[in-house]
């Protein structure tokens, strides 16, 4: 079954059209035929053939490989391998995601993974033929799609540029916004927001290329264009006006962290994202607070630790501007000093017990059963606050400054 000098023919035809390369290949493999690129669209796909399987039919008829067949292959470990080796690999019929059995092969450049071949091979019986003529496919189509990214990288610059502009606000104007937008195929109707995400680990080029790949394959919300900066990736976020943007984001940034964390095994990823503005002349503030949210986590980890957008920062958001207006008004809450000079004196935990108090909106029963003491014990612990700090816990005024003034009393303990 070698073909090699009809392949060879067959595969320079369509370096630059795409359109046939499925059909030469699966005219030669002798089973259907899909190419798809590396965040799994398809590039070419053969002519449909009876017995397709589910998958393929899916695959095709949203020109995108669903992403419960991208999840299933994932778990099976058959993507993990795909991105490992150039080497083809065979996969077994996977009922729960509609796939049958398949021929797979990673389509490369040196390391980067520039796309997939999969071939739906059904009762063919695959040989060492089948497998040298998968990886002969894959340069073929390797040199098809590394011409298209040729064409592609000076229009990505100055998208790049475009996307810079719109972050640091240095581009106001809105006829030219929108025109640099239908330039570069950007669109900026709707809902928009900045979603930024921060890793500890070296970014290194498999980190880049998994960080990419989720993008484009997590389907909760439209990533109109993303950017690595120094240890952070940067996205613009699309939600239609009907959509409920906030929550789609907030389990975009969750599922996100979540499979890094299990493909990659990191430990520490944090991801935010700012307001949510219908016009992109507010990019820029979306920016910024995506960037606040992420100083803030790092600042007070304990209280922000289930925070990722800038919405739900509430007091947080001003406790840092708060806490240099105290200080160049050398203020202090007597309260607190009192309360503090007494701990230290007697050992007692009253300032602790003030702040978990607060924490649970005053809540006796819920306050005790957090400090594991029993309520008889925080009442009486409650009774030595007022009395110490004379405090009048009915006073919302006083309470909420006594929170706020023991967030910034604990951040700077902890500065010490």
């Amino acid at each position: 079954m070698n073909h090699s000098s009809h392949m060879n023919y067959s595969y320079k035809d369509y370096i630059d059209s795409p359109e046939g390369l499925a059909d030469s290949i699966a005219e030669t493999l002798g089973c259907p035929v899909t190419i798809e690129d590396a965040n799994h669209r398809i590039v070419s796909y053969s002519k449909h053939e009876k017995n397709v399987d589910e998958a393929r039919t899916a695959t095709i008829m949203r020109r995108k490989v669903p992403e419960h067949v991208i999840n299933g292959l994932w778990k099976q470990g058959i993507m993990a391998k795909l991105f490992e080796s150039d080497q083809p690999l065979i996969v077994k019929t996977i009922d729960s995601i509609g796939l049958g059995h398949r021929l797979a092969v990673s389509v490369r450049k040196n390391n980067e993974i520039l796309g997939f071949i999969w071939a739906q091979t059904n009762d063919l019986s695959v040989t060492a033929e089948h497998l040298d003529e998968m990886k002969e496919a894959a340069q073929w189509v390797s040199h098809h799609l590394l011409r298209q990214q040729a064409k592609k990288k000076k229009t990505d610059e100055n998208r790049k540029e475009f996307f810079w502009q719109l972050l640091t606000g240095s581009l106001k104007n809105q006829a030219e916004i929108k025109r640099l937008a239908k330039k570069f195929h950007m669109n900026l109707q709707g809902q928009l927001c900045v979603a930024v995400f921060e890793f500890t680990e070296e970014m290194s080029q498999a980190v880049e290329r998994h960080a990419y790949y989720l993008t484009e394959t997590l389907h909760q919300t439209r990533i109109v264009n993303r950017i690595f900066d120094d240890q952070q990736l940067i996205l613009l976020v699309r939600t239609d006006n009907k959509e409920d943007a906030n929550e789609m984001n907030q389990a975009f940034i969750r599922e996100f962290t979540q499979k890094m964390k299990e493909r990659l095994n990191f430990e520490d990823l944090k991801g935010a994202f700012g307001l949510i503005y219908d016009s992109p002349t507010l990019i820029s503030d979306s920016y910024k607070q995506a960037l606040k949210v992420l100083e803030l986590k790092e600042q007070y980890a304990a209280g922000l630790e289930n925070v990722d957008n800038y919405q739900d920062l509430g007091v947080y958001q001003f406790l840092n501007e708060l806490s240099v207006l105290q200080k160049r008004e050398n203020y202090k809450n007597a309260a607190l000093t009192n309360i503090q000079a007494y701990d230290e004196r007697n050992n007692s935990m009253l300032l602790e017990t003030l702040k978990v108090f607060l924490e649970k909106n005053s809540n006796v029963h819920q306050a005790a059963a957090h400090m594991h003491i029993h309520t008889n014990t925080l009442n009486y612990r409650l009774k030595r606050i007022k009395e110490i700090g004379n405090v009048d816990f009915k006073d919302m005024n006083q309470k909420t400054m006594l929170y706020l003034d023991l967030l910034i009393y604990e951040n700077e303990q902890e500065d010490l």
